[in-house]
């Protein structure tokens, strides 16, 4: 996989860097967050891997501007020294796939990056529902040829109900499942929800509703 580091201290970016090169990785490195924003623009990346206190912006920053500008979906795993539950429930709430703490072995980062991979092999292949066709790679999901617009984590929530067609899936599961946390107000998959039924226009005429379960979740289901 081509990876991203951003990690500010000499030592451990080598470490790092050479462990994932030893299996195989090509890895380039960041010390500044907005040099890395800036790179955005200019190429393509299978994984981002971010510390959290870096000298200009957080990597708490940087996965917000990954998250709005790059337009395909990238896993990203945070390495850092901040073990606090809030900030753990924060990078994951942003948007963050996995979050590891330091010190960490190199057998578990190199385990954490190869399920990221396997993840996104396994969400970049395109599939169809009814008139609803999804292009992971491109974040992009059109409704009988024509494109919607939807944030990242919309898209990933819509690609995860159109993949569980007819399920009864709670909000927690879709919390722990799209969100990758717990434990938190559930009103979030709400409103998420509401949008992504009205910029898909997923009514009974397009073949599908989004069917609220009352005291659990929701269901998507072909009408």
């Amino acid at each position: 996989m081509r990876i991203t580091l951003l990690e500010d201290d000499p030592a451990q970016a080598t470490m790092v860097k050479a462990w994932l090169e030893g299996a195989g990785h090509d890895v380039q490195h960041f010390d500044r967050g907005g040099d890395l924003i800036a790179s955005f623009a200019d190429g393509r990346f299978d994984l981002l891997i971010l510390d959290w206190e870096v000298p200009d912006l957080s990597g708490v920053e940087v996965l917000q501007h990954a998250r709005e500008q790059i337009h395909w979906h990238v896993p990203i795993l945070f390495v850092t020294q901040r073990d606090a539950e809030n900030d753990i429930v924060r990078a994951l709430g942003a948007g963050a796939d996995d979050y590891m703490v330091k010190n960490i072995s190199q057998a578990e980062l190199l385990a954490r990056v190869s399920a990221l991979g396997r993840r996104l092999a396994s969400e970049t292949l395109e599939f169809s529902v009814g008139p609803y066709r999804f292009f992971p790679d491109l974040n992009e999901v059109t409704v009988n040829g024509d494109s919607i617009n939807l944030t990242a984590k919309d898209f990933e929530l819509a690609q995860y109900l159109f993949h569980n067609v007819g399920r009864l899936l709670s909000r927690e599961q879709l919390l722990r499942d799209v969100w990758k946390i717990s434990g938190v107000n559930t009103r979030t998959v709400d409103v998420h929800m509401s949008r992504i039924r009205k910029q898909l226009r997923i009514t009974p005429e397009s073949g599908y509703r989004i069917k609220t379960i009352y005291q659990h979740g929701y269901r998507l289901e072909a009408v």
